[in-house]
């Protein structure tokens, strides 16, 4: 296990508490030297001494994670784009009662408009995706259902029973249709068992788990906004339910991770079963922490979900030297890339491009690739690790988009890094396109 340094979090806690080193290290019942070598990271912070400071100070251990930097100095990079990454990191550690107001700023910089989605997309990142109450209840509906042969059945007789839903199976039109007068649910012919029980769970959430989805999206802006955190919480049910947290995360482990064993185990997608992984953080029993997304070829991100802090750039498109990107080139292949950060995080990536059906000739299908990211201290955990160099010396620099990378040296930039000045020379001709100061 890495060693943790939080002496950014322990000062910025202590000033916050208007307490001296002498009477800290008393609270906890640690010597003044020590409290000091943890301030200054010359020691460690050990489980030990977390439990106390979370116990003592009443703040949750999270407060001492460096994840939430990480989302912190990517929106500190639009207000100072000159700043060292070293500065901004030691900012956003130091001064943690600074940083709503310094993030609402940098909301104010030109970029562009954010709407309902965002807003969804930003409520499951806080969230690190993962939803406790709505996934325990999915998973004590699943133990209701039993076997994959059972499923369908009994869930289309609990829908009648518990709510007076008539299910109807077959039928032509969307892939789910509820009609709320006549309480009958129609699911289009054509889906997989999976998809079927992913439907009807969605559909019973919306409508058994009303008052608990309404109370989840109260954060949310009124309106559109959380008619979408609603849809967005049943969809979350439904793969729940489909993949129930511990008999996935068991075989997860199993198969170190393997995304197609598991789609094998469960019928369900390659999409589906990637998405799912990125959701294994229930307290006490957590999957590896992964990132999830989906893009399609101009670089839209369609879908984007962490259990984890991952740099994702709000505007200004995606990394082209992310291997999101080359997984197009490589269809029904899993592509693999150890990427660097700006700030010097290295992750594991892998990539695998994803299609819909064919519905007629000369319509096209749907097209995206699918990315699932992890740390690379966690690597060694997936089967996608073997035989690859996993070496941070050996990684692709990327970075969250070019409007936010501070990389002054990478030869696939598209647009200066938002607030920079750019520094033209007419009696030269450059290798890099752009040359700011």
């Amino acid at each position: 296990m890495s060693k943790h340094y939080a002496g950014a979090r322990i000062h910025a806690l202590r000033k916050q508490r208007g307490l001296t080193q002498v009477a800290m290290a008393k609270t906890l019942g640690l010597s003044t030297s020590y409290l000091n070598q943890l301030e200054n990271d010359q020691r460690p912070l050990t489980v030990t001494v977390l439990m106390q400071l979370s116990q003592r100070f009443n703040v949750d251990p999270s407060y001492f994670s460096t994840e939430k930097d990480l989302h912190a100095i990517t929106e500190l990079r639009l207000l100072f784009p000159g700043a060292e990454e070293d500065t901004l990191a030691d900012l956003a550690g130091r001064f943690p009662e600074l940083m709503p107001g310094l993030t609402r700023a940098a909301a104010l910089v030109p970029r562009e408009q954010e709407g309902p989605f965002e807003a969804v997309r930003e409520f499951f990142y806080n969230a690190h995706n993962y939803i406790h109450e709505l996934d325990v209840l999915a998973e004590e509906l699943a133990g209701q259902l039993g076997q994959r042969v059972f499923r369908r059945a009994r869930l289309a007789s609990l829908l009648e029973e518990e709510l007076g839903v008539s299910v109807r199976f077959g039928r032509t039109g969307p892939r789910r249709e509820f009609d709320p007068v006549r309480r009958e649910l129609n699911l289009r012919g054509g889906l997989t068992e999976a998809q079927l029980v992913f439907e009807m769970s969605l559909q019973y959430c919306l409508l058994a788990y009303q008052d608990l989805c309404d109370n989840l999206v109260s954060e949310l802006p009124e309106g559109v906004a959380r008619d979408i955190g609603r849809l967005g919480l049943g969809q979350y049910f439904g793969a729940a339910v489909t993949m129930p947290y511990n008999e996935f995360l068991a075989k997860a482990e199993e198969s170190r991770y393997d995304i197609d064993m598991l789609a094998g185990d469960f019928g369900t997608g390659f999409e589906t079963t990637a998405q799912r992984l990125s959701t294994l953080q229930r307290p006490g029993n957590t999957g590896v922490p992964f990132s999830f997304i989906r893009t399609d070829r101009a670089g839209n991100i369609s879908k984007r979900q962490s259990s984890t802090s991952f740099h994702f750039a709000r505007s200004g498109g995606t990394c082209p030297l992310w291997v999101v990107h080359r997984a197009f080139e490589t269809p029904n292949r899993i592509t693999r890339q150890v990427a660097s950060m700006p700030d010097g995080h290295t992750y594991l990536w892998i990539a695998r491009h994803v299609q819909g059906p064919a519905k007629s000739f000369g319509t096209p299908r749907k097209e995206f690739v699918v990315g699932l990211g992890c740390d690379i201290t966690q690597a060694d955990r997936l089967v996608y690790a073997d035989a690859l160099n996993l070496s941070p010396s050996a990684a692709t620099p990327i970075g969250p988009g070019c409007l936010a990378c501070p990389r002054t040296d990478c030869p696939q930039r598209a647009f200066p890094q938002l607030g920079r000045t750019i520094r033209l020379n007419l009696n030269t001709t450059a290798d890099q396109a752009y040359d700011t100061i």
